[in-house]
């Protein structure tokens, strides 16, 4: 006959038999859970808006970059103009204390000729009174003129000093006449030099004007240049915000740290469906740069090309380690400060190590990688992964 233990143990067990199959059950369900690549498929969309935001970052820093050029050309422009117009005032200034002088000289020949017009006429008056006393002596005879006299001697003296006289003003007449055609052909030379000082005055107040409005309209195209840079940096400043904001989630999602297989694309590497390549038995075939097909130099010459569509061909010298030297061989710059979309080389190892660089945040950088074994390739050389990493483990090729 069962124990009362027995009976009691049966239900029991029962209890712990239907825990047992909800935990093996519930382990089942997470691991079905944990095996949707959930997180992958999250991380593509995330890279794919962080390549998105990328990419207009880069093309509003490019429109920044044209906006700055075209203002700062125009400032060059203003800059020149304003000197030009700097230099017309001058001359303008010159040309006015010209005209003052040659005014001033002008008034002063116009003042002669009436003083020597009222000497003429004076000499005229003078003139006439000779004249009257020609036409009175030749009313009166000579007998009549010299019985007038005081004496014979007077009357001689008398008729010398008329005769003198009329030589004289009319030798002054003539003098006077002259130095009036004298003063009038001045005058006339200084008119025609104050019309020519007048007229390159206009011409050079008409020049002014137009480099006034030119240098206005100048100085509102630099304006609007300005604007557009203003505002291509505000757009480019809320797009940052967003690539942070995507960088931030991404770092959450791998701790900033570990591993992931990230873009199911992998990274749209055209190669991607025959690695791992074998790297050993003879089989593996080089790509269009002679570098080798899942190897990290093939995938970072591809993301170049793929990029900026082109990508130096360096003879087939594909060593990562190598790359800088070529780089900096080719014109390109090699720097330690990191950039998106551009190509770290790491130098460990005898062939080094590239990688494209995807986003940087503060002194961390989101890269995506071949032939780099970890735990996202289950260990395997010559896969596809993504990953966080210290920006002082690589130097920086920027192709652009």
């Amino acid at each position: 006959m069962p124990s009362l233990f027995a009976y009691a143990i049966v239900p029991i067990m029962k209890i712990w038999r239907n825990i047992s199959y909800l935990t093996v059950a519930a382990a089942i369900l997470l691991t079905s859970f944990t095996s949707i690549p959930a997180l992958a498929i999250d991380a593509g969309k995330l890279k794919n808006d962080l390549n998105s935001v990328n990419s207009k970052i880069t093309e509003l820093t490019d429109q920044i970059n044209a906006y700055e050029k075209e203002a700062n050309e125009l400032a060059r422009q203003a800059d020149s103009i304003s000197k030009q117009i700097a230099i017309l005032q001058n001359q303008q200034d010159k040309l006015k204390k010209q005209i003052e002088l040659k005014q001033a000289e002008h008034d002063q020949i116009v003042l002669e000729i009436e003083a020597v017009q009222k000497r003429i006429n004076d000499n005229y008056e003078i003139i006439g009174y000779v004249i009257a006393q020609y036409y009175y002596n030749d009313g009166v005879s000579t007998i009549e003129r010299i019985a007038s006299s005081e004496s014979f001697s007077s009357f001689v003296n008398e008729e010398a000093q008329l005769s003198s006289i009329s030589d004289t003003l009319g030798e002054i007449v003539e003098e006077n006449k002259a130095l009036k055609e004298s003063l009038i052909q001045k005058k006339k030379r200084a008119e025609q030099i104050l019309a020519d000082l007048d007229a390159q005055k206009q011409q050079l107040a008409a020049t002014e004007k137009q480099q006034q409005e030119l240098l206005a309209e100048t100085r509102n195209n630099e304006s609007k240049y300005n604007s557009l840079k203003s505002s291509a940096s505000k757009e480019r400043k809320e797009l940052e915000a967003q690539q942070q904001a995507i960088l931030q989630e991404l770092a959450k999602q791998y701790s900033a740290s570990g591993e992931t297989s990230g873009d199911p694309s992998k990274g749209s590497y055209p190669y991607s469906g025959q690695c791992p390549a074998a790297s050993l038995n003879g089989t593996q075939y080089a790509d269009q740069w002679g570098m080798y097909i899942c190897e990290c130099v093939s995938y970072a010459a591809w993301k170049v090309f793929q990029t900026y569509g082109y990508m130096p061909y360096w003879g087939g010298r594909g060593n990562a380690s190598q790359w800088p030297a070529n780089a900096r061989a080719a014109g390109y710059t090699v720097s330690s400060v990191p950039r998106a979309k551009s190509v770290g080389i790491s130098q460990s190892g005898p062939y080094g190590h590239a990688v494209w660089v995807e986003a940087v945040s503060g002194n961390r950088v989101y890269i995506s990688q071949y032939n780099a074994a970890n735990e996202a390739t289950n260990w395997v050389m010559g896969q596809y992964s993504e990953q966080w990493v210290d920006q002082g483990a690589y130097v920086y090729i920027y192709f652009k």
